[in-house]
């Protein structure tokens, strides 16, 4: 397998994960402008972008917009991107996000599903392994539900109760002892903020009272985290996103529906273009890559401390101990300090060649550290 810094991400059906993704993936590419640094997709990633990219588009030409239109994940996905100096073939720094489907995560949907029976495994060890776990939430189901029926239906809406099963199982796993020192970051975004903010276009003014519904609703979640990573520290960071950043929430519709015999409300948002023609100017969406970044320097910096504190030959025989059951730090070793280069440069006996490798590395641990240090958007919270 290949060694790559991981996140995952933990929401249900319908919250707009894949266009998350989309809105990630094209702020970093704005971070990255003007640094020599690309940001590359593989071939599969590619294709999801671009069909995501271009059901949009339409929407915007057509001038009319319908959330529905801009399909979901119909199976597992794994989103793999790495920083790369433009024009190089050598190795960059690799990043793989997981998404799928929201429904795998009720126990009983996903055992009607073969191909989620097949690949939830994979999909659960993927998540234990990741730095990062991010869960989307959907703003307009929290802020717009004000009948006692309404709100009754938001925690099912959400799938508390399943994401908070994933958070502590990923947190169970981030405080294991090949893991506890490794970074963690839960990161709480509510999406298609839009209409709640007047800071990307907009005239909404309830940002506080957003914050406070995500705290309340998502208190047993970190609660759970914190109480399984005990011994050890995780972040957690909350990022307001405007998904689109050009369109509003114009009518919340509540629909009564049958749940398998129970019945119960569904939301069903109706968003229009706030202007024509339409923008999109995803919002603080950057905060994805910026904090998989910290995590990578921050995992750069403890790996340094320990090779100046410790004896080189004790370093390696504990590092070599780690290597046996510990992504991240493998894929440190292999991408931050050297060893890719290495294995390339025995077989070169170019000392020019050698040169530029080394420089390489240099201008990717660099570009990572800026991304690292970049100021975060105001909207951005550590809690």
């Amino acid at each position: 397998m290949t060694l790559s810094f991981k996140a995952s991400m933990v929401g249900p059906s319908r919250v707009g994960k894949t266009t998350l993704l989309t809105a990630v993936l094209a702020e970093t590419e704005s971070m990255l402008a003007g640094s020599g640094i690309s940001l590359v997709l593989d071939e599969t990633t590619e294709v999801r972008v671009r069909q995501n990219r271009k059901e949009l588009r339409r929407a915007i030409e057509s001038r009319e917009f319908d959330a529905a239109s801009l399909r979901g994940s119909q199976g597992k996905a794994l989103y793999q991107v790495s920083l790369q100096a433009f024009g190089d073939s050598r190795p960059g720094i690799p990043f793989s996000i997981l998404d799928y489907p929201g429904g795998w995560l009720d126990p009983a949907k996903r055992a009607q599903v073969p191909q989620a029976k097949e690949s939830w495994a994979e999909c659960e060890r993927h998540i234990t392994e990741s730095l990062m776990l991010l869960v989307p939430v959907d703003a307009a189901v929290l802020m717009e539900a004000v009948t006692p029926a309404q709100r009754r239906a938001v925690a099912d809406l959400l799938g508390l109760e399943d994401v908070e099963a994933s958070a502590r199982k990923w947190a169970r796993a981030r405080n294991r002892p090949e893991h506890r020192d490794e970074p963690a970051v839960l990161l709480l975004a509510p999406l298609k903020c839009e209409k709640y903010f007047d800071d990307n276009g907009g005239k909404g003014r309830e940002a506080g009272r957003l914050r406070q519904l995500v705290r309340e609703k998502y208190k047993t979640i970190v609660g759970a985290v914190q109480e399984e990573a005990k011994d050890r520290s995780v972040r957690v960071v909350y990022s307001p996103i405007d998904t689109y950043g050009c369109v509003d929430l114009m009518e919340a519709e509540w629909v009564e529906v049958d749940d398998d015999g129970d019945r119960t409300l569904d939301f069903r948002g109706h968003y229009r273009f706030r202007e024509i023609p339409p923008e999109v100017r995803p919002k603080a969406a950057a905060t994805v890559m910026r904090e998989l970044c910290r995590c990578v320097v921050s995992g750069q910096d403890a790996a340094e401390q320990r090779r100046a504190d410790a004896a080189r030959g004790v370093y390696e025989l504990a590092l070599g101990r780690k290597l046996e059951t510990k992504g991240f730090w493998g894929a440190l070793d292999y991408y931050l300090f050297g060893e890719a280069l290495a294995n390339r440069s025995t077989r070169l006996s170019s000392q020019q060649i050698m040169a530029d490798a080394a420089r390489h590395q240099e201008e990717l641990t660099a570009v990572l550290k800026r991304m690292a240090q970049r100021p975060a958007d105001e909207r951005v919270e550590e809690w």
